[in-house]
């Protein structure tokens, strides 16, 4: 099955939310609905007009990127869709000129990461929708 990737498309706020909780993340419509391309930079992998793939940057477009999201469906995991997405990234921000890439992940996804190129190093989070209150 061919993946046709896409930088910038235009995204249905359903599909993305239904993605996101294909990879058991948070799945509010309304906070998608929000955010959906007002970053610096996304792309998308689509396999027969199906959302199956989503990476999104935000940036100041000079010093910093931030990859927020790098997203791809259980189905179609460990095919190289998300190395190529992440491939997209580097390449928009490199040319841009920005000096960093960041992101976050979890523990498991260190080789992953490592293999894109990124050096692992240590931070810290807080997540204010985790606090149960």
């Amino acid at each position: 099955m061919e993946i046709l990737f896409v930088e910038k498309p235009e995204l249905d706020a359903a599909a993305l939310t239904g993605l996101r909780k294909a990879v058991g993340w948070e799945g509010d419509l309304e906070r998608v609905k929000k955010t959906i391309g007002r970053s610096y930079y996304w792309a998308a992998g689509f396999a027969e007009e199906k959302l199956i793939a989503y990476i999104e940057v935000i940036s100041d477009g000079v010093d910093d990127a931030y990859i927020r999201n790098l997203i791809v469906h259980p189905d179609y995991q460990r095919r190289g869709i998300g190395l190529k997405l992440l491939e997209m990234v580097l390449s928009r921000v490199k040319a841009d000129r920005i000096k960093t890439v960041n992101v976050l992940f979890e523990p498991g996804l260190e080789p992953f990461y490592r293999k894109a190129g990124f050096k692992i190093i240590s931070g810290g989070i807080i997540d204010n929708h985790a606090e149960k209150g």
